[in-house]
């Protein structure tokens, strides 16, 4: 150590102490004086040092020892769309050029934000799962700014950033009045991106909101080509879910936009999607941004009434009428409940309720609404035309269709009960249940019917064996009986045992019912074998009843959908003999109702379903029988033994419009209609049909856009006397999810109001836009599809300039500065180390010592 150096550090918290130095140096020459030999020198010379040390230690000796502190924080980017290039250069920048230490603060960030250091932070830059914490599949350049403006270190200078400048989640401009009042100046380096990108994005749709009437607009797609050299490709874009245009293009390096007329055939809300397909897929590896959706929502927003026995049998109805743009009005009927009240509604939908619901005066006003230029459309189910009793009604008399009362062939039915014995059955009454289902469904069997009920655990039993009704009824109930719940489950072998004893009947209809509360044993693959033989070649139809939650419900859907029957669940066992009754009349023999697959087939032309004219649909599971009266449209039918009967029929009634739909909109047997996206688009057509256009034009125009995780809506009203801010104007929205919010736009000028909707997760946002004022003419309807890409992380070829110089010049800092330019510093720190300690202890050691020295010499 350097000893000047040492001393020169040195400070004294008391030197007027060092007066006091002049006692040991008294004491010293008194012992001298006094001395009588040499031999007893040591003792009071050390007796002196020990003084002397107490009183340096009295002077509080201090040694300062100067450090050099940390930098203010270091703001790094690490989400995926910085390349391993990038983060190289970075980490050199950091460590070579600019020398800052591993200890030096640093925030780190992608989709959050994490306080660390240099060393740290490089460590993670350089490691193959890079910041983990951070969650790289985002970047949220606002939060590290705001995290770094609230930190005290990083408060009054200049503070680095290395960043792309791409963000897709917050909006750092936000974030600047933040950083001003910190008095942080941003210096930013950005790294240098690839040049070009093997990637071609499309940055934008154009297409109007909103139309007043359905007339021609364009349609621009805006491409970007990433790559360093042309690429050819196909450009579609697609009107709902039909492709409306295909155009083959070679798009140069750069932005390009492409423009399409469109002739919006309907007065709706309407999609448009436009994907690119490249030629070469290597020119083009990043998928999420190869296609765009925009809405455009046509002619005023229009009320749907759709009345209905049950609610939930119309929630596909009204999901495809809400997307549309329409807002539907469920009300599920009780017995003469509806007051027939049509006001405000441009058209109805008789969804599966039958006749008895409806008051007459109801009946008669739904004729006098289609009369003055409603529209109605009656839709089939076990309770809507014939079957409902609407023949020879009022409503009947309007419909293109002739109803037919149900009907029922006498035919002879065999049917199996197999019951679940095992021990769990045993609990909440559920084998009596059971028990209760087979003595109810006996009532129902004709005499000349068979009925066999099989029992099983581990091991089928046959309680009662399959024969005529009148032969086993006398003692069904004591055969029954006998059932007790014990044992373990394993239903193949009862399945088995109903196969040999139904194979050998004659029976017009071969059914089984199942019922059981638990796991079924065996895989599936044996199930699906015996159960599939079991249908197609002896033609037994099998449905399965699940009780409670524990049984193998899988296993037991898929029986009954490969054996042609139905599938049932219920907590309650209390339900057992309705529902076993209610499977047994299905397979009854009605032929009103007709439950059977199909392929139904559209006519064409077809001013009804349009561009789905003369197609084949998917398969229908069932439908209404009726007979196509004399100058209704046919537009779509099943081809049945030769006949055509009627699943859509239309034609025009007095004023108005009616539509009959003699399939389901449940999905019982339209099930493959929503599994292959065509009951949207079906109904898309029916409902544009039958509502009709808005002649009266709006001055009201629309504009959406997306910015910072938000919809941003902009209504300006072009009007001579703008009144579009006197009353509230409010916004309905509906999200993606299915939850609905609503906003009041605000003025931002006369005739001009916004409102920012919060969309930060991609999908479609559906906007009703209501005024307060009832004299304005309602707003179409509106639509906007946040884009999976806003989320993406995917590699840029240049840094984001615009929004980094703006964040420099905001702040005072500067963009990509020099090295020497830089205003690193680092403040000086004085650690204080008191000494007065190690004096005592020395002084403390003399003392000892002296003690020692004097009783050897004397």
């Amino acid at each position: 150590m350097n000893l000047a150096h040492f001393i020169a550090g040195l400070n004294l918290a008391h030197p007027w102490a060092l007066y006091l130095l002049a006692l040991p140096a008294l004491v010293m020459l008194w012992a001298i004086v006094n001395l009588r030999s040499v031999r007893a020198m040591p003792a009071p010379l050390m007796r002196a040092l020990a003084l002397a040390l107490f009183i340096l230690a009295m002077a509080a000796p201090q040694k300062v020892i100067r450090t050099r502190g940390t930098t203010r924080p270091v703001v790094l980017a690490a989400s995926a769309s910085i390349t391993p290039a990038m983060r190289r250069w970075d980490l050199e920048l950091l460590r070579k050029e600019l020398k800052l230490r591993a200890d030096d603060p640093a925030i780190i960030f992608a989709s959050t934000a994490v306080n660390s250091t240099v060393g740290k932070a490089g460590a993670m830059l350089e490691s193959a799962g890079g910041c983990v914490e951070c969650d790289p599949k985002a970047t949220d350049l606002a939060n590290a700014l705001g995290r770094l403006a609230a930190d005290p270190a990083a408060r009054g200078g200049p503070a680095l950033l290395l960043t792309d400048g791409w963000q897709n989640l917050g909006d750092a401009d936000n974030e600047v009045s933040a950083l001003r009042s910190a008095n942080v100046r941003l210096y930013i380096f950005t790294p240098p991106g690839p040049g070009y990108v093997p990637d071609v994005a499309m940055r934008e749709l154009s297409v109007p909101p909103a139309l007043s009437k359905a007339a021609p607009f364009q349609l621009g797609v805006t491409i970007e080509n990433l790559n360093n050299a042309p690429v050819s490709g196909t450009l579609e874009v697609y009107q709902g879910g039909s492709l409306m245009e295909r155009r083959k293009v070679k798009i140069a390096p750069g932005t390009e936009r492409f423009d399409f007329t469109v002739k919006p055939q309907t007065v709706a809300l309407q999609s448009y999607r436009a994907l690119f397909k490249p030629d070469d897929p290597a020119t083009d590896i990043y998928k999420e941004n190869d296609s765009l959706e925009e809405w455009v929502g046509v002619g005023a927003h229009r009320k749907v009434l759709i009345l209905t026995a049950e609610a939930r049998d119309a929630s596909y109805l009204a999901t495809v009428a809400r997307r549309m743009g329409l807002e539907p009005d469920v009300v599920s009927v009780t017995r003469g409940q509806w007051n027939g009240s049509l006001k405000g509604y441009d058209s109805v939908v008789l969804d599966n309720i039958e006749r008895s619901r409806l008051s007459p005066a109801a009946q008669n006003a739904l004729v006098s609404y289609v009369e003055q230029g409603g529209s109605l459309a009656m839709v089939g189910g076990d309770r809507s035309f014939g079957l409902g009793g609407y023949q020879a009604s009022p409503i009947a008399n309007v419909m293109p269709v002739t109803m037919k009362p149900p009907e029922r062939k006498i035919l002879t039915s065999a049917l199996i009960l197999i019951i679940d014995k095992s021990g769990s059955m045993g609990r909440n009454n559920k084998l009596t249940y059971a028990k209760a289902a087979a003595e109810t469904v006996t009532q129902s069997l004709k005499p000349d019917d068979l009925l066999g009920v099989i029992g099983f655990d581990s091991q089928p039993f046959v309680i009662v064996p399959l024969q005529p009704v009148a032969k086993s009824k006398p003692y069904l109930d004591e055969m029954i009986n006998r059932l007790r719940a014990q044992g373990r489950t394993f239903l193949l072998p009862a399945l088995e045992q109903a196969e040999r004893s139904l194979a050998q009947s004659t029976a017009a209809i071969k059914h089984v019912v199942i019922l059981t509360d638990g796991e079924t044993g065996g895989t599936a693959d044996m199930y699906y074998a015996l159960v599939s033989t079991m249908h197609h070649d002896l033609g037994i139809s099998i449905s399965a009843v699940a009780i409670g939650r524990e049984a193998n419900t899988a296993l037991l859907q898929a029986i009954a959908k490969y054996g042609g029957g139905a599938y049932y669940q219920t907590d309650s066992p209390s339900n057992l003999p309705q529902i076993v009754l209610q499977d047994f009349n299905k397979q009854s023999g009605q032929t009103t109702m007709v439950e059977k697959e199909f392929i139904p087939l559209t006519t064409s032309p077809n001013p009804v379903l349009k561009d789905y004219a003369g197609r084949r649909l998917p398969a229908l599971k069932g439908y209404v029988s009726t007979e196509l009266r004399p100058g209704a449209s046919l537009d779509a039918f099943v081809d049945r033994s030769g006949r055509r009967e009627p699943i859509i029929a239309s034609w025009k009634r007095g004023a108005g419009k009616v539509l009959a739909v003699t399939t389901d909109a449940s999905g019982r047997w339209s099930g493959r209609w929503i599994a292959d996206n065509v009951f949207a688009p079906v109904w898309n057509r029916l409902f544009a049909w039958m509502t009709p256009q808005t002649a009266e034009e709006q001055n009201v125009q629309v504009a959406l856009g997306y910015e910072a995780g938000r919809i941003v809506m902009k209504l300006t009203d072009y009007s001579e006397k703008p009144g579009l801010g006197s009353h509230p104007v409010t916004a309905t929205v509906t999200r993606p999810n299915g939850a609905r919010s609503d906003i009041v736009l605000s003025d931002v000028a006369p005739g001009e109001l916004s409102a920012a909707i919060q969309a930060p997760t991609p999908g479609t946002y559906y906007i009703e836009v209501r005024s307060s004022d009832p004299s304005r003419e309602k707003f179409p309807p509106l639509a906007y599809t946040v884009s999976p890409a806003v989320n993406a992380e995917l590699p840029r070829p240049t840094p984001n300039y615009s929004l980094l110089e703006r964040l420099a010049a905001a702040t005072g800092g500067r963009l990509n500065p020099s090295i020497k330019d830089v205003e690193l510093t680092r403040p000086t720190i004085d650690h204080k180390v008191a000494l007065d300690w190690y004096l005592v202890v020395a002084a403390m050691l003399m003392v000892i010592g002296e003690a020692a020295v004097r009783r050897l010499t004397i």
